[in-house]
This record gives structure tokens, C-alpha cells and sequence, in this order.
């Protein structure tokens, strides 16, 4: 003989609407697990009511029961951090220790280079690129033509990439 609290007795009036809710379940949640869990639920909060309770319309009192079923669901699913907010919080923004290393002997083989690029070209990138002189004002300093001053930019920075790649 079945429970009183059996979901599948064949006399228990939740059974009667049991598949439609299921099916109900799945359009809403489109997952057959989570449908399946929600349908024992509604039967236990079903089974749960006060026996003097007057149910008037059981399926419109079942469907009430699954629909805040599904309401209680979404809540707790926007309440619920997802993985990627939890990877993210994760990530530091700081670089690792490889990539530190990495530039660390980056800036070391840039300052080798700069080092020993003739004493003009030096300054003319340096003025360029730190100072934000123009090539006109890189030029007076040096006494050469504006164009000169740009040649000497060029070649600073083709020889600097050129050791840089070849360092790599």
C-alpha cells in the first residue's frame, strides 16, 4: 500500500496533473532535470498544505504552485554569482612574475642598444619620443637641417628594433 506521501499513488490528486505540470515545467526551464525537480517540489509544498484547506480549482492551485516554483527559481539564479564574475574577480590586473622578468630584460636590452647608438641619434630619439621635441627643435639643437633631424629619428628607432628582434 502506497504512503499518503507517495508523489505516484494512483488516488493521490496531484498524480492526475502531474505529467502536464512536468511538461509545463520543461517549456518554461527547457531542462528535463531541473523540470523534474521543480514537479517533486510543487508535490511536496501540495503535500504540505493544511488538510482543512479548501482547494477550489486543484490544477489552477497546482499551476499557482508552479509558477512561483519558477519565480523562486529565476531569483535565485540572478542571485547566484556566475563563473565568469567569479574568474574575473579572479584575474589580476597586475602582470605575473614571467612577464615582469620578460620586461625587466626588455627595457635592459633596450637601454644596451640605446647605449651604444652614436651619441646624436641617441638624443634625437630621447628629445623625440621623451621630450616631445618636434624634428624642427631636435634640428636647432643639433645644428642640423629639420629633415636631418628626422633621419636621425629613423635610424635611431630601425636600430633599435632591430636589436630588439634580435633579442627575441
Amino acid at each position: 500500500m502506497p504512503s499518503p506521501l507517495d508523489p505516484h499513488s494512483a488516488d493521490d490528486p496531484f498524480q492526475r496533473h502531474a505529467g502536464e505540470l512536468l511538461r509545463f515545467f520543461q517549456r518554461q526551464l527547457k531542462c528535463a532535470e531541473l523540470a523534474a525537480d521543480l514537479r517533486q517540489e510543487a508535490w511536496l509544498r501540495f503535500s504540505r498544505r493544511e488538510p482543512t484547506e479548501e482547494i477550489g480549482n486543484l490544477r489552477a492551485f497546482l499551476y499557482r504552485i508552479a509558477r512561483n516554483l519558477i519565480i523562486d527559481h529565476h531569483r535565485q539564479q540572478e542571485a547566484r554569482p556566475t563563473q565568469e564574475a567569479m574568474d574575473d574577480q579572479l584575474e589580476s590586473e597586475l602582470p605575473g612574475p614571467e612577464r615582469i622578468a620578460s620586461g625587466a630584460q626588455g627595457v635592459s636590452r633596450l637601454q644596451d642598444v640605446l647605449d651604444g647608438l652614436p651619441e646624436h641619434l641617441r638624443q634625437a630619439l630621447l628629445w623625440n619620443r621623451l621630450d616631445g621635441l618636434t624634428q624642427r627643435e631636435i634640428g636647432e639643437r643639433l645644428g642640423v637641417s629639420e629633415s636631418m633631424a628626422g633621419r636621425y629619428i629613423l635610424k635611431a628607432l630601425e636600430t633599435c628594433q632591430q636589436h630588439m628582434d634580435a633579442g627575441q
